[in-house]
């Protein structure tokens, strides 16, 4: 048989003290947990209102971009976007290096006439108003102080152009080469 404990009326205050200081350390610790899963959310709140506006601000660009390209078009001239151009060779004067249908990037410089050198690859505008994509092959100084650039196509069958290049014709400098073809 068991031992029958008695207890004091002391003993079972002591007892209750105990378990009521449990309980609150239970609802405290099942407080903080809550008060953290509350945070969560609203992280996962402010990275979909940072992401949304990364998305709205992209997609306001591209429709810009695409309105600023076809108003450029209709009035006749090469469009841009930030300054670049996109720009498709026409003809065979360029290859092996830039093949007939190949896309490039190009940019306008900002001061054609101290910014070029020999081997850059710039599109321009003959004189007959023509667009054509070719390689300085020689920087020619002027009377007046002016510079002149001599263009030549990279294919072996072409010769030096014959009218010289001036840096007010210059439409672009050659960046890249997109890898669509």
């Amino acid at each position: 048989m068991t031992p029958t404990k008695y207890t004091t009326q002391e003993q079972i205050e002591a007892m209750r003290k105990e378990i009521l200081q449990e309980k609150q350390k239970l609802l405290n610790v099942s407080e903080r947990k809550k008060s953290f899963r509350g945070w969560r959310p609203q992280g996962k709140q402010i990275v979909r209102s940072i992401s949304g506006a990364i998305f709205l601000g992209v997609s306001l660009f591209l429709i810009w971009s695409i309105i600023s390209i076809q108003m450029t078009k209709s009035r006749g001239e090469i469009p841009n976007v930030l300054g670049f151009q996109l720009l498709e060779i026409e003809s065979g004067s360029m290859e092996p290096t830039l093949e007939i249908g190949a896309v490039i990037v190009s940019r306008k410089p900002k001061d054609a006439e101290s910014a070029l050198r020999v081997n850059d690859i710039v599109t321009f505008k003959t004189l007959s108003e023509a667009v054509v994509t070719h390689r300085i092959v020689e920087i020619i100084d002027n009377e007046n102080g002016s510079k002149a650039y001599r263009t030549k196509g990279d294919n072996p069958k072409n010769s030096v152009d014959q009218e010289l290049l001036s840096p007010n014709r210059v439409i672009g400098v050659f960046v890249a080469k997109l890898p669509l073809t």
